[in-house]
């Protein structure tokens, strides 16, 4: 059957999807992502159908980082749902063509209305997907503001669902735009976040994160919510390194690896010589990836301790490295995590927060740091006190763990459990001939 997933975002967003694709292709379903045309060669490559949904979140976030500076995420949220009024006409468009002939639509982030409303529209079965939880539960503290206040169980969903309500303020303008240009009745002042859809049909939620970050709480149907594990999209056996950086990684200890992703800062160069301060302070090597432009090479003749690079697939370079600061982001805790690597996490925005506390509370980040009033002497302090052997060995313990729990093909066995996939008796290849494991 045909498949297609909608992932609007960065690379980060887009590569779970690749391996969750492969694992349907592999049990015969032929499957298409939609998603910016910047990942096209991450899909393609991952020999998957390819659909173009005009985005760019790459530029959005570089036209908005003063925002992302001050760490206004309400500001910034509405900065987001301008864009998408702008987009949604065409969206729907592009959406429509991709989904010809679909028996069943993933959406996830941005494009999980998109997909749900486009599924309705087919009368075709629709799945969300996300990497951080929101549903309410008396045991998941809120994302948003500040997950680490201990409070009584019902003001966690409560809390919950207040963000959820202002996430639909900020949604509700390009949805409105969305569903109209689809013929279809306006969603509710509440927002899309009850059981059923307006046609009845049962809202199916994949959450593809670690039950051993954050275990599935009780209070979450087990009907139509599931905790799968991680979604990883390995490349490690495909990507070659540089001689100077396999140079650099032979020349010494494991390095501590620094990298932030597709977060940028309004002013890189102070950020990165904070950065090298704190790692002078430790007398660590160190691997510090550039990525969108939070950090910037200051070092471009590549000598001493310190090795910049524009970014390297983690399930390649994490195992080669002692510790793993970054952002917190979903993907990359799962994949620090699954590396057995203790983590120190100085969060920018959104779900980085929330994970930024799990970590601490599981024991493999002993501090959690705020970015507005980091030093060099408190990220040296956190860079040494997850080197411990406490975290360190809680790091290792849960290595294992992450590798049996198999996230991909736990969503696959939860999908065909639910009813919604048919199976395939053909054995599918994907187009590019090769079917990954």
């Amino acid at each position: 059957m045909k498949i297609v997933i909608f992932t609007i975002g960065t690379q980060g967003d887009a590569r779970p999807f690749v391996a969750l694709g492969q694992g349907l292709a592999r049990r015969g379903h032929d499957v298409c992502i939609a998603t910016s045309a910047r990942h096209e060669s991450l899909i393609r490559g991952g020999g998957l159908g390819f659909a173009p949904i005009e985005s760019d979140f790459a530029d959005l976030m570089t036209q908005k980082h003063a925002v992302l500076e001050k760490g206004n995420q309400l500001r910034m949220g509405w900065q987001v749902a301008r864009a998408l009024c702008r987009w949604m006409p065409l969206w729907v468009r592009q959406a429509m063509e991709a989904t010809k002939g679909a028996e069943l639509v993933i959406g996830s982030g941005s494009g999980t209305i998109l997909g749900a409303s486009i599924a309705q529209r087919r009368g075709i079965a629709f799945v969300q997907a996300q990497f951080m939880p929101m549903t309410p539960s008396k045991w998941v503290p809120p994302l948003w503001p500040n997950p680490a206040l201990r409070l009584p169980g019902i003001l966690h969903k409560a809390l919950t669902h207040v963000a959820r309500f202002l996430i639909w303020r900020f949604m509700s303008f390009p949805v409105a735009i969305m569903r109209r240009e689809l013929s279809l009745p306006p969603i509710g002042w509440k927002g899309p976040w009850s059981e059923t859809d307006s046609a009845g049909n049962r809202r199916y939620l994949l959450y593809a994160f670690s039950r051993h970050i954050q275990p599935q709480p009780a209070d979450w149907s087990r009907d139509r919510i599931a905790v799968t594990g991680s979604w990883f999209y390995d490349q490690k056996t495909s990507w070659r390194p540089s001689p100077e950086l396999e140079a650099f990684l032979a020349a010494g200890p494991a390095p501590v690896y620094v990298g932030f992703g597709s977060m940028m800062t309004g002013k890189p160069e102070k950020f990165t010589a904070l950065i090298l301060k704190a790692l002078r302070l430790t007398g660590r090597r160190a691997i510090v990836a550039t990525g969108w432009g939070a950090l910037k090479n200051l070092k471009p003749d590549q000598e001493g301790d310190i090795f910049f690079i524009d970014n390297a697939p983690h399930d390649w370079l994490f195992p080669r490295v002692s510790l793993a600061v970054h952002h917190g982001g979903a993907g990359t805790v799962a994949a620090a995590t699954r590396a057995g690597l203790p983590q120190v996490i100085i969060p920018f925005l959104a779900d980085q927060f929330f994970w930024s506390w799990r970590l601490k509370v599981i024991g493999i980040s002993p501090m959690r740091l705020s970015r507005r009033t980091l030093t060099a002497e408190k990220l040296a302090e956190a860079i040494g006190r997850a080197t411990t052997r406490a975290p360190r060995d809680k790091a290792a313990s849960l290595r294992p763990l992450i590798e049996a729990e198999q996230g991909v093909e736990s969503a696959i066995d939860t999908l065909e459990g639910w009813g919604l996939l048919r199976q395939e008796t053909r054995s599918a290849t994907l187009t590019t001939g090769i079917l990954p494991r």
